[in-house]
């Protein structure tokens, strides 16, 4: 454990740790790449993350969502002050504390999962990438902030990396996000592929939706790829990190390219020899667009 961490607080570091080694992502979660000593921190930004989207998204948080998110802030405002609060929001308010960490931060993502509760539909690319200003950036700056990056302009070069990978997430997740009646994909480019909600909530694969989907993804390639001079701005194992996010979300974009848009009927995800060559590439090579 990081000799920086207090000794009372290892337990709590330790079962975020254990959090994020444990559940599916198909980027990289306070992996290997990372500095040694920002794992355990980028492991607790995990937990609390991860456990508030719980609440907005599984079944057997029904009937309780927003009362959960919100005893979630109140437990870190707690925490925060010094008082009794869950484990991994002890380890999280050190971590925020540490790296002198806007609390705004944490406070934008629950925003976002409180937007999950209520809004299911996104009338243009302006209210969706709304969205993702709260979902995702606040991860990649917090993630900056815990590698000593606080340089402005960096943090907006990783906005649009973490946006692009909200977008991808989306898209790769088309079938399931149907299915619990959210649709993603901005009703202003529903009507220009010429394609109906009640179609897309059906399943039903057909040219025009291939159509939306392809123009979907090739909006988040162009935005994606504005976030490119973070990767040349770092060094050391943080851009290895950082590349192999991007190369993650890259690859998601071509598969879905591969099986012809056809995310209703196939989700794009990682091969175990995927992740080996995704890791080499990261490694070994330069990230660049294509």
């Amino acid at each position: 454990m990081d000799p920086s961490i207090p000794a009372g607080l290892e337990k709590a570091y330790r079962q975020c740790g254990e959090r994020a080694a444990g559940h599916y992502e198909n980027f990289p979660v306070a992996s290997l790449l990372l500095p040694k000593a920002s794992r355990p921190h980028v492991a607790a930004l995990y937990a609390f993350a991860r456990t508030a989207d719980d609440f907005a998204d599984e079944e057997r948080y029904e009937g309780r969502r927003r009362e959960e998110i919100n005893r979630w802030e109140r437990g870190l405002r707690d925490a925060l002050k010094g008082r009794k609060a869950p484990a991994p929001l002890q380890a999280f308010a050190h971590t925020l504390q540490a790296f002198r960490i806007p609390l705004s931060l944490p406070l934008d993502l629950l925003k976002a999962y409180r937007m999950d509760l209520t809004v299911k539909r996104y009338a243009s690319w302006k209210e969706l990438l709304y969205y993702c200003r709260h979902s995702a950036d606040p991860v990649g700056r917090m993630v900056l902030y815990i590698s000593g990056i606080r340089e402005g302009g960096l943090h907006r070069y990783s906005d649009s990396i973490c946006s692009g990978l909200q977008l991808i997430n989306f898209w790769q997740d088309t079938a399931l996000d149907l299915k619990r009646n959210r649709i993603y994909y901005p009703l202003s480019e529903l009507k220009k592929a010429g394609v109906r909600e009640k179609d897309l909530l059906a399943l039903e694969d057909s040219p025009r939706v291939r159509r939306l989907v392809k123009s979907a993804v090739d909006f988040t390639e162009a935005a994606f790829r504005k976030g490119l001079p973070l990767l040349d701005s770092v060094s050391g194992r943080l851009k290895w990190e950082l590349q192999a996010t991007f190369l993650g979300g890259q690859g998601i974009l071509k598969k879905i390219r591969g099986m012809d848009y056809n995310v209703l009927r196939h989700r794009p995800s990682w091969s175990a020899f995927d992740k080996l060559s995704l890791a080499a590439k990261a490694l070994f090579g330069r990230v660049g667009p294509g």
